[in-house]
């Protein structure tokens, strides 16, 4: 599920390259999830701001979380 979600946002970012907030969130969002730094928080930001699905996605898939010590 994390390739897909990295898939949608990139889409959505390319669709969207006008609109800044989005893009700079995408940009953030695809870090954390390279780093595995993803947090649930940044899911939903991910959810309401970037692409709907790919945040339901990163929801979903615990893989992209960052492991609490």
């Amino acid at each position: 599920m994390t390739i897909a979600s990295k898939v949608l946002i990139i889409l959505t970012m390319i669709a969207g390259f006008w609109l800044i907030f989005p893009l700079v969130l995408g940009i953030i969002a695809l870090k954390k999830i390279n780093t595995n730094t993803m947090t649930t928080g940044w899911a939903v930001v991910v959810l309401l701001f970037v692409n709907t699905i790919a945040g339901i996605l990163l929801l979903c898939d615990k893989s992209t979380y960052a492991q609490e010590a």
